[in-house]
C-alpha cells in the first residue's frame, strides 16, 4: 500500500510543479514552486495535527460542497496562494485529500531539484564553530552538487563525530554509528 501512495504522491507533485511552472514561472530565490511546497508543507502539518479539520473534511455526514467550502476557508484564513488553493480544492474532489502529507513532501523533493537545491541535514555530537562549519559545508557542497542547503542539528547520542543525510543517503560518520557497526560485525 505505500508503494501506492508513493506513486500517487509522486504523480500528484509532477503535475503540480508542471502546473506552477506553467503559470508562476521558474525564476527566483525560492523559486515559485519553493514557495508552493512550503504552503503545502504548511498545510500539510496543519492537516497532521488538526484532527477535527481532517475529520470534517472526510467525513461524509457533510455534503461535498460543504466540506469544500471549509477547505477552502481553511486555505484562505492560512493565507495560501491561489495556485496551492486550487491545488488543494482538486485534491480534495479526487478524494486524495487523505494523501496531502505524502503528496507534499513528493512536491516538496521535486520543487528542490528542479530548483537545483539539494537540502542536507548534519547532526553533530556537539556545537561546533562556525569556521568548522564552513569546513564541512565546503567540503560537502563539493560532494553534493548543485545548490546545497544546509540545516545543522546537535545530538548528543553521536558520542562524537558527525552524520551526513542528503538525497536519501546517510554518511555516519559518527562514534556511535561505528561502534554500531563494529558490533554487528562481532555479533554472530
Amino acid at each position: 500500500m505505500a508503494k501506492k501512495s508513493g506513486k500517487l504522491a509522486s504523480r500528484y507533485a509532477r503535475a503540480f510543479l508542471a502546473s506552477v511552472e506553467k503559470e508562476l514561472g521558474t525564476s527566483g530565490s525560492p523559486t515559485p514552486a519553493q514557495q508552493a511546497a512550503d504552503e503545502l508543507k504548511q498545510f500539510s502539518s496543519v492537516w497532521e495535527k488538526d484532527q477535527e479539520l481532517s475529520s470534517v473534511l472526510l467525513s461524509p455526514m457533510f455534503a461535498r460542497e460543504q466540506r469544500i467550502t471549509a477547505l477552502e476557508s481553511v486555505v484562505k484564513e492560512a493565507g495560501l496562494s491561489e495556485i496551492t488553493r486550487k491545488f488543494l480544492k482538486v485534491v480534495f474532489q479526487r478524494d486524495r485529500i487523505s494523501a496531502l502529507p505524502e503528496i507534499a513532501e513528493a512536491f516538496s523533493v521535486v520543487a528542490d531539484k528542479a530548483a537545483s537545491v539539494v537540502r542536507v541535514t548534519v547532526s553533530t555530537s556537539r556545537e561546533i564553530d562556525k569556521v568548522e562549519a564552513q569546513g564541512i559545508e565546503k567540503a560537502v557542497a563539493g560532494k553534493v552538487g548543485g545548490s546545497p542547503e544546509f540545516t545543522w542539528n546537535v545530538d548528543p547520542k553521536l558520542l562524537g563525530g558527525l552524520v551526513i543525510e542528503y538525497a536519501g543517503q546517510i554518511f555516519d560518520g559518527s562514534l556511535s554509528g561505528q561502534l554500531g557497526k563494529i558490533e554487528k560485525e562481532l555479533t554472530p
